[in-house]
């Protein structure tokens, strides 16, 4: 399942370290970031969804505390 998560990122570095951050957590199939519209898609399975943007999220506090996710 994909899913769409509105963010807040401010450079493409960051939009890239989320990328990269995304793309390298466990149960994820692709994470795209796209800076321009400040959105961040993942594939995953659909009950691993919660799990996956939280520890995503949780991940991004400690590279750069300034990117957003809003889930």
């Amino acid at each position: 399942m994909r899913k769409t998560y509105k963010i807040e990122v401010d450079c493409p570095t960051c939009a890239q370290k989320l990328e990269d951050c995304a793309s390298a957590t466990a149960g994820v199939e692709k994470a795209t970031v796209n800076l321009m519209t400040q959105k961040l898609a993942i594939q995953a399975e659909k009950e691993e969804q919660d799990r996956i943007i939280q520890e995503i999220a949780d991940k991004m506090k400690k590279i750069d505390d300034d990117v957003v996710i809003y889930f």
